[in-house]
Order: C-alpha cells, then structure tokens, then sequence
C-alpha cells in the first residue's frame, strides 16, 4: 500500500480511480479495523471517480500519532492531507471513528468537503451528561484502559468488539487480528475524552451548525442506542440532512450489508452533484 508522511508519522491508505473524472471520494473506518473494510463498496464507486481509504493512525499500516497528539487530531490533518491529493473538493464517508474524523474535517475545512456521509460518528459528547449512555460510555472507556493498565489489553480487545461488533467477534478475528487491534486500542483509549468529553478543540453544536455542504446520516437498524442518539444530536443542528436506516445492520453497516450502505452512497452522490438549476 502506498503511504504519505505527516509529521513523521507513516499514513497509509488505498488508492483507486485516480485519473477518472467524478467527485472523489475518501473513506475513514472504524476503530480497530483498516481501510480493507470498504473495499465491495470502493471497488464500486472507482469504477466511476477516484477514491482513497486510508488506515486511520495505528492501524493497518499507518504508524501510531506522534508522542502526544490526539489520534482523533492527528487523523483529521491525515485526512486533510489525503484529501488534497485530489485536486478538488471530494465526499467524505466515515465510520464510527472516521465519522466523528471526517466531520471535524469538513467544519475546520469546509473547502475540501464536496459532501459528508457520516455513520455512526462516534460524537457522544453531545449527549446530555447526565444521560445514562454518556455514563456508560465513559463506565466503557475507564474499564477499557484499567484492563490496559493491568496488562489484559487482549481482554480489553474483546471487550470492545464484542461491544461494538458481535458476540463471537473476536475470536472470528483470529490471532492477526487479534495482534492488530491490541496494537491500535491502547492510543484510542487514550484519547477517549475526544469521545465523551470536552477537550480543547473539541466539535460543538454550533460548529455542526456551520456545515453548508449536503450531509447524510446513516445508523444501522440494530446498533447501540447511543449511536441514535448522537446522529439524533447531529440532526437536530441540520435539520435539512438526509437520515437513512439500514435494516439489519448493527454498528458496522459498510461491513455486514455493503450493497445497502453502496446504494444509499450512490443515491447520495447523485443528488449532491446535481446543479441546484437542474434539481
């Protein structure tokens, strides 16, 4: 895979379509995956434009963010400078983790964003403090990093994916995997304020307020009720965003029903590249 360097950090990321001429397109996964996740629906969509799935930080093969910076931050200027490569505007479709990274990407640089499809986002500071899924999140993420601490990052693995995913996730994961993700969690444990609190540099409302380029919602039909509620957040501030349910799906959508997530994508894409005049 070929690989950029940001401030002496390796980001790699695929590539597709380079030199066809529709709206680019750039995907950002989940947590505790890489950039093969979309590979059914990017082989698609390159058929027609250029497309980038990167391996967001300490994934796949992209290096851990450097001593000190934020992964969530850090994978925004990785981001940034992906989306550069294009030349032009491009959709921006992001996951979980690439969600909440791609829609900080569109409010800070709005030139670069054609659309945002945002999935799930993983934007649960702005959940009600009091709410009980804010407190479990964060019961979630301290229970994560005290297993981490005591040396049980394999159990802590487990523990998220069979969270996030499916029972049985894990071990279907096999030992690679497995190695993968006990690599990618410790930085995203972390950084989990960037998840449920309020650090500087942190995305309010009033910064979802200022997204002007069409934006879409999608949350799986099953998925954990925080992740409703946090798109529900989101739709509250652009009232005018398109929401889609995918039916049967869980968190991972793109992953368990990729034809569904693809048509919903196209759909999308149509309708954002269609000149106001022609609408």
């Amino acid at each position: 895979m070929p690989e950029i360097q940001l401030r002496g950090a390796a980001v790699a990321f695929r590539e597709e379509g380079r030199d066809r001429p529709g709206t680019p397109i750039l995907f950002a996964h989940c947590s505790l995956a890489h950039s093969g996740m979309w590979k059914p629906i990017l082989a698609a969509l390159a058929e027609t434009r250029p497309v980038i799935a990167l391996d967001m930080p300490a994934h796949g093969g992209s290096s851990p963010p450097p001593a000190g910076e934020s992964l969530q931050l850090f994978a925004r200027d990785a981001c940034a400078a992906l989306a550069q490569r294009f030349g032009r505007p491009a959709h921006l479709v992001g996951l979980s983790l690439g969600g909440a990274t791609l829609g900080r990407l569109a409010i800070q640089r709005p030139d670069l964003a054609a659309s945002l499809t945002q999935l799930e986002p993983v934007w649960f500071h702005l959940l009600d403090a009091s709410d009980a899924k804010v407190d479990g999140e964060r019961d979630f993420n301290l229970r994560m990093r005290e297993m981490g601490e005591a040396g049980d990052w394999r159990g802590a693995v487990k523990l998220f994916v069979e969270t996030w995913g499916a029972p049985g996730g894990f071990e279907a994961m096999g030992e690679k995997g497995q190695a993968h993700a006990m690599r990618a969690l410790p930085p995203l444990v972390a950084d989990f304020e960037m998840v449920s609190g309020h650090p500087p540099g942190q995305i309010e409302r009033e910064d979802i307020r200022s997204l002007a380029m069409p934006v879409m919602l999608i949350h799986g039909e099953t998925t954990d009720p925080k992740a409703k509620a946090a798109l529900d957040e989101i739709q509250a501030c652009l009232p005018q965003a398109r929401r889609r349910e995918i039916p049967g799906a869980g968190h991972l959508s793109p992953v368990t029903h990729p034809e569904a997530v693809l048509a919903e994508l196209q759909s999308f894409f149509a309708d954002a590249e269609t000149p106001a005049s022609a609408a």
